[in-house]
């Protein structure tokens, strides 16, 4: 049987749970050594235990704990990769934060810091991590997708959560800007941008499971909220970022922004809603 990713490397980033994990199970299913890396010893052994169940081999997944806003933990990601497989042929750069103020604060009576820690951990840590593993990526012709957000894309702005939104619009300008200089090198560069995932976004926010419960089932019967009916998984991203990752499939895709959000854009009822009016 051929697999798709068969013969590939690739690192994804924050794949000790949600998005990340589910990318580097079906990566592994589908061929691919696969970096796991994060900071939760626990969950990567849950990632990598779901790779195996889904057929890839123990000695193809490779774990590797540490700080990916670390640029010294970056060069050794990368530099461990290499010794591990002798090439990298696919960077998922999926890690990211949103960030809450502790005091409660929203918008822009968030703190400075908060702004500083959105942007390290949502744009800085793709750039540096990125410069180290190019050289290695344009040696195989290889492909980088970037996990951003819907929230980054407007047309109106987020008022509740900005510095995330305005870290994230950073990202994707990264991409494409990479995109039209890497693609000399044979690299090429995109970036998904997805909706409300299953729970994970609201969980960032500190909703407890009883609220997240209240608010999906909200969107679920309110289509101006969600018009598919359903919120996307993180499964449903992972195939995208699978897609984009396979050039069989999408060689002709250069620096562009995939939305997944169930077609929430387009009932904007996320900008003009207040998540605390329906909790």
């Amino acid at each position: 049987m051929t697999f798709r990713f068969g013969g590939k490397v690739a690192i994804i980033t924050g794949s000790t749970s949600g998005i990340g994990r589910a990318t580097a199970v079906l990566m592994a299913k589908e061929g691919a050594k696969v970096v796991v890396t994060g900071r939760s010893e626990e969950g990567a052994k849950e990632t990598k235990k779901q790779c195996t169940e889904a057929g890839a081999s123990a000695l193809d997944i490779l774990v590797i704990l540490g700080d990916i806003g670390d640029e010294k933990f970056q060069k050794q990601l990368v530099d461990q990769t290499i010794e591990k497989f002798g090439k990298l042929n696919i960077l998922v750069n999926n890690a990211g934060a949103l960030h809450v103020d502790p005091s409660g604060a929203q918008g822009y009576d968030m703190a400075n810091e908060i702004l500083d820690k959105s942007m390290n951990d949502n744009f800085r840590s793709v750039f540096t991590l990125t410069k180290i593993a190019i050289p290695h990526l344009a040696a195989v012709k290889g492909d980088i997708v970037n996990v951003s957000t819907f929230l980054s894309l407007g047309p109106a702005g987020i008022k509740s959560m900005p510095y995330y939104a305005i870290s994230k619009a950073a990202l994707d300008h990264l991409s494409r800007s990479m995109a039209h200089e890497y693609i000399s090198k044979g690299v090429r560069v995109n970036s998904v941008n997805p909706g409300l995932v299953g729970t994970s976004f609201f969980a960032r926010l500190g909703f407890g499971e009883e609220r997240v419960r209240k608010m999906e089932d909200y969107m679920v019967k309110h289509p101006e909220w969600i018009p598919l009916g359903r919120v996307a998984s993180s499964e449903d991203v992972a195939k995208t970022i699978c897609f984009l990752a396979d050039r069989n499939s999408s060689e002709c895709i250069i620096g562009q922004n995939i939305v997944i959000d169930s077609g929430s854009r387009l009932a904007l009822g996320i900008d003009v809603s207040d998540f605390k009016d329906h909790l």
